[in-house]
């Protein structure tokens, strides 16, 4: 399913599903939780209520404090629903109901919203996918949505099979290395930066194709810049390649 980016959105908010709900799908919250804020609900209706009363509930400590942003995730898997609290994992609610039978959501409570996004499947790693159009080009960007197990990079592939861009998190070193190849050799290693990662969180990753350098931003902020070394860089980067110990959910290039 792909369901729209939704910015600046209304509370309460409450929207249809465009498709019937599959295994490997997120739904992605995003906002700010008020200052006076008493409590806010993530609803998806068809939810565990029957004849007008609540079925038994679960609890768990809450990790959200009033006047900051918060990140929520829920994933649909065949027996469970995977509930991540900004980049954490929280929780595993096992379905009492058919989750196929989902078709509607609704947010409410003491926030602002800034982001409401369902999409997502099941991905086989490697993942390897030729953009639109045969390449990627400027002004078009790059949104890798994950789950960090250990070492892993998400490459622009050139026809030629080099790794024209090459952005590779890696944990034993606590570095992102940035770097490219041609003709198979590689160029000079780019390592400046902090190492914001920690395995089992969340990981967003969105790159910009600019016109002199690509940009890639981590869980919303700038990390780096990364000056192009390919001579059009409107019609060389090729595929996109995601591959090590990584558990993508979803995979998205802006048009």
């Amino acid at each position: 399913m792909a369901h729209p980016h939704l910015n600046h959105i209304i509370v309460p908010y409450s929207s249809r599903l465009l498709s019937e709900l599959q295994p490997g799908q997120t739904l992605l919250v995003q906002g700010n939780i008020l200052q006076e804020a008493k409590r806010f609900e993530i609803n998806l209706l068809s939810e565990c209520f029957e004849a007008g009363e609540w079925e038994k509930e679960e609890r768990h400590s809450n990790p959200f404090k009033k006047g900051e942003t918060f990140d929520i995730r829920i994933r649909v898997h065949e027996e469970r629903f995977e509930l991540l609290a900004n980049q954490h994992h929280l929780a595993d609610f096992k379905h009492r109901h058919a989750f196929t039978k989902i078709d509607h959501m609704q947010i409410t409570g003491d926030i602002t919203l800034s982001n409401v996004h369902w999409g997502g499947r099941y991905f086989e790693i490697p993942f390897q996918s030729t953009f639109h159009g045969h390449a990627l080009k400027n002004g078009q960007r790059v949104f890798v949505y994950s789950i960090a197990k250990g070492d892993f990079s998400v490459n622009f592939v050139g026809a030629n099979g080099d790794f024209l861009f090459h952005l590779n998190p890696r944990f034993g070193e606590k570095q992102i290395i940035r770097g490219s190849q041609k003709n198979g050799t590689w160029g000079e290693e780019e390592r400046e930066g902090k190492f914001p990662l920690k395995k089992g969180e969340a990981v967003d990753i969105a790159i910009h194709n600019e016109p002199f350098s690509i940009q890639v931003f981590i869980n919303g902020s700038h990390y780096c810049s990364f000056a192009h070394r390919v001579e059009d860089p409107n019609n060389e980067y090729k595929f996109l390649r995601v591959e090590g110990d990584i558990e993508l959910t979803g995979v998205e290039v802006s048009h």
